[in-house]
This record gives structure tokens, sequence and C-alpha cells, in this order.
């Protein structure tokens, strides 16, 4: 059973999805201009709408690209137009194909900074996250207000030159987990452990790029993870 996922390869033009299997894309969101505009000829109103709702021009250009490109990956899997496909939302926000989907293809969507990561997968629920390391980040306060007692425990433990990256590995693996579970960052957060130890589900950090740290959390069924530059 490997779960550490490949190195990132270029995709197939047709991609298919195997059952135990889930698939990581990467791609950048700092697009030029142009091809922002043709990405927003792809969503819906409504998302064009939060788009538009967004007032820092570089976040609502980042949001075009993100689902942009989500729709343009997906369509390779569904056969479909990129602009025909249509999504529901749960409760806590995480997005589905619904009955457009077949076989219960279901995927996670995070981005950061100028990298986006989407994981797809078949039958089994899956949470990605991906986070632009910051330098200047308190990451101390954040730590005692969201992590769990053995979270910290194993932050304070880690070399002193190499805690805040710690700290990104567990707080990455932390939001992937919750969003398999289809929550959002809502709750008793510090009682929350990334997953474990329940071991129907295992969560793992992967690289992204230089300055990046990516994380999944995938059902204890998954057997391989393959990687595809978008």
């Amino acid at each position: 059973m490997d779960h550490h996922p490949a190195p990132w390869s270029i995709a197939p033009e047709k991609p298919v999805l195997e059952e135990g299997f889930i698939h990581l894309w990467r791609f950048r969101l700092d697009l030029s201009i142009t091809e922002i505009d043709q990405l927003q000829r792809l969503l819906s109103a409504d998302e064009r709408s939060r788009a538009k709702r967004l007032l820092d021009p570089h976040k609502s250009c980042n949001f075009i690209a993100a689902r942009g490109r989500l729709r343009q990956i997906l369509a390779r899997y569904l056969d479909l137009d990129p602009e025909t496909i249509q999504f529901s939302y749960g409760t806590g926000g995480k997005p589905s194909l619904g009955n457009q989907s077949p076989n219960r293809f279901l995927f996670n969507l995070a981005h950061s900074g100028a990298w986006a990561v989407l994981g797809v997968g078949k039958e089994h629920d899956l949470g990605v996250d991906i986070e632009a390391i910051d330098p200047k980040l308190a990451y101390e306060k954040i730590a005692r207000q969201f992590f769990s007692k053995e979270e910290l425990n194993r932050l304070s433990a880690s070399d002193e030159h190499r805690r805040k990256r710690t700290f990104y590995r567990i707080w990455t693996r932390k939001e992937a987990w919750l969003k398999c579970q289809g929550w959002g960052f809502s709750g008793p957060l510090d009682q929350l452990t990334g997953g474990q130890p329940d071991q129907r589900w295992t969560t793992r950090n992967f690289p992204v790029d230089k300055g990046y740290i990516g994380a999944l959390s995938f059902s204890d069924k998954v057997t391989s993870i393959l990687r595809f530059n978008g």
C-alpha cells in the first residue's frame, strides 16, 4: 500500500481514476489578464458574483483562476464542457458534483499564494490543504488557540529552527482532515488532532513548491496517490 505520492508528472489528456487511487493536481494562480478573462467565461453566475465581492483584485483573480482551472480539470474526467459543471454545497460549504458525479466522484480544492492543489478520488472522502509559509506569522499564538495538547507537544519538541515549518505541517494536516470530514474551522479545534488516533483516516504532508506545504487526508481504503502538474 503506497501512501507516499509519486513525483509531480505530466497529466494524461484523459485521466482515468481507478478504484483506490487519489489524484493530486497542482497548478499556478498567477496567470495573465488574458488567461483570467478566459477562465472567467467558464464560471457560473454565482461564481462570478463571488469573485466581484472580493474587493482585493489579487484575491479576485486568484479565485477566478482556481475555480476556472478546477472546472477544466474535472471536465477531463467527466467528459463535460467546463462551463456546464454544476456544484452543490454541503452544510460545511464543501462542494460536490451531485448527480453529475458517476460512481461518487469526489474532489477537494485548496489554494494559497500563487498555488492551488486539487485532490480527486472515487468513492473515498478526501480533504486537501495548502499554505504559503509566512516568515512573519506569530504561529505560537495560533497554536495555543487551535492545537490539541498532542499537537502542542509535537510543536514544542521540534528543533527551534524548524519549529515554524512544524507548525505549518500540523496546521495543514489539521485543516485537510477537517475538510475531509466536511467540517469548517469551527467547534473545539483544540480537541481535534488532525485525524488521529482515528485509524480509519490517514493524513500526510506533501511538497508543493519552495515556501509552501500541502496536506492530504483520506480514508484507509486508498492504496495509491498520483501527482500531476495541471
